[in-house]
């Protein structure tokens, strides 16, 4: 088993046992009707940002572990070139003054003189739905997850949304924290095996 592998497998093993946690700490312990209900509508906040914050530390650890290669820019493959550029030099933002380019020239000749080291943040833009999670998998030539998904996830960032921002407009059973916990142990399962496949692939190289 490789270091990822077994990395990988300690932060699924965290997320299952808070994924139980979410489901049933308003069932173990006796209480108020009201609070029991309260809990169990927060706990849908706690499922997607365990979901959230595992999209983010997984990608997080294929990338030290690819640093750990010490790979240079003429052996990387030309989307992890553009994935790091992209990190570096921010296209989204527009830079305009000479200054800011000139400096920001001077970061890009410097990060791929030697071995390329990547930011291991990860922007999931505060909405980890399907279709942000598969774009940075697309970006990093790494197997993307199912679309039989899709519904599922955006169901929980519905129910996450609204509870977010005070809507109690949607009622919370059981049943919905139940199916939300297993969705995202699946997905959190899947999003590993795809990470751990592309590492032993050597997807990353040119």
């Amino acid at each position: 088993m490789s270091n990822l592998q077994s990395l990988l497998c300690l932060e699924l093993d965290a997320l299952h046992s808070k994924m139980y946690k979410c489901k049933t700490i308003h069932l173990r312990y006796s209480m108020l009707p009201e609070h029991k209900d309260f809990l169990i509508r927060q706990s849908v906040l706690g499922v997607y940002a365990e979901w959230e914050g595992f999209v983010k530390k997984s990608v997080s650890l294929y990338l030290q572990e690819i640093n750990r290669e010490r790979v240079s820019f003429s052996n990387l493959h030309d989307y992890y070139i553009s994935y790091q550029t992209d990190n570096v030099a921010k296209f989204k933002s527009p830079k305009t003054k000479l200054e800011t380019i000139a400096k920001l020239s001077r970061e890009l000749f410097e990060m791929y003189k030697g071995p390329v080291v990547f930011s291991t943040a990860v922007n999931t833009e505060s909405n980890a739905n399907l279709k942000v999670v598969n774009s940075i998998l697309k970006k990093l030539c790494l197997e993307c997850l199912a679309t039989n998904y899709e519904s599922q996830l955006n169901k929980l960032l519905r129910f996450r949304h609204s509870i977010a921002h005070g809507d109690e407009g949607i009622p919370v059973k059981q049943k919905d924290v139940d199916s939300f916990t297993l969705l995202v142990q699946d997905l959190a399962t899947d999003l590993a095996l795809s990470i751990n496949y592309g590492f032993q692939d050597k997807v990353y190289l040119a």
